[in-house]
């Protein structure tokens, strides 16, 4: 997710972000979370914001103990892995369209691209530290607008070559159905799931197998970036070591390896191991986690 800020008041170090429409602001400790959470909400209704933070940071997943798992099967996983990563439960609209946005780019751009999207097309959510903060747009907050109007409106604000893609991808997005598209995704099995993402313009392999990872609960699946290629050519498949091209071969071969090796949660192994070997993680929110979380809430609107 590119919504997550780093914010420190003098006394604590806080996550603050927007994910599932709602803003939050999150204290870790050792052992818990304290969360505060503001969102728009219909009058009659309840959230039960400790489940839908729950669910987002995935806190049933013992990180500690797949780690041990990991290293017992893999004694080159501990030289790579230190601090647990935690993989977090996305909404596919908004990781699809975050990872158009990403392509050839920045974090620092790609933020503000995501950024553009929501203070133009999401609901307003409240003012929080000195900003206005807004909701991903859903595929229906884009009803009114045509696909060639979107284009332009996102060439305008400098999204480059990303825009036709973008307005592209969400005018495929309604004709697939829109969000019954998305809740039909998750109960596609991972073959069948990706070959559907892959229909959408701008989405390989690679990023359909991201997707599939961070927002369909296929925790097995491995996708294979450049970094992940050479660490299998250098320690894992030697053979590999002469070829410079990644084809769609190569890339399965890689890919099932890492899958057999790590088990049913093989694409959470290899976020720990990517994301460790990086230094400046600004996209990720990492979690020093203990078995059990225990959430507590502080304020809710």
């Amino acid at each position: 997710s590119f919504r997550w800020r780093l914010h420190n008041d003098g006394l604590n170090i806080k996550y603050c972000g927007v994910a599932m429409k709602i803003y939050w602001i999150l204290i870790p400790a050792d052992t818990f979370i304290t969360f505060e959470a503001y969102s728009k909400i219909t009058e009659g209704t309840t959230v039960d914001y400790k489940s839908v933070l729950m669910n987002y940071l995935r806190c049933d997943f013992d990180l500690k103990r797949h780690q041990a798992e990991w290293i017992s099967k893999d004694t080159r996983f501990a030289t790579i892995a230190k601090k647990p990563v935690r993989v977090l439960a996305q909404e596919p609209m908004e990781n699809i369209i975050s990872f158009i946005c990403s392509q050839n780019n920045t974090i620092k751009r790609i933020s503000a691209m995501v950024e553009w999207l929501c203070a133009n097309f999401g609901e307003k959510l409240g003012s929080f530290n000195g900003r206005y903060e807004y909701a991903f747009p859903t595929i229906d907050s884009f009803r009114g607008i045509t696909r060639d109007e979107l284009t332009i409106k996102l060439y305008a604000a400098k999204f480059g070559y990303r825009a036709k893609y973008i307005a592209q991808t969400i005018y495929d997005i309604k004709k697939l159905g829109g969000d019954s598209w998305f809740t039909k995704l998750k109960d596609l099995p991972f073959q069948e799931a990706r070959k559907q993402l892959v229909q959408l313009h701008g989405i390989g392999y690679k990023v359909a197998d991201c997707i599939c990872l961070m927002s369909l609960n296929h925790l097995n699946v491995v996708p294979v970036d450049v970094h992940i290629y050479r660490i299998a050519q250098k320690y894992y498949l030697p053979h590999l070591e002469k070829k410079k091209n990644m084809t769609r071969k190569v890339y399965e071969e890689v890919s099932t390896y890492f899958q057999k090796l790590h088990g049913r949660y093989a694409g959470w192994a290899q976020a720990v191991s990517n994301g460790m070997q990086h230094c400046n993680i600004s996209n990720k929110l990492i979690v020093n986690c203990t078995t059990h979380y225990k959430i507590q809430p502080l304020l809710k609107k």
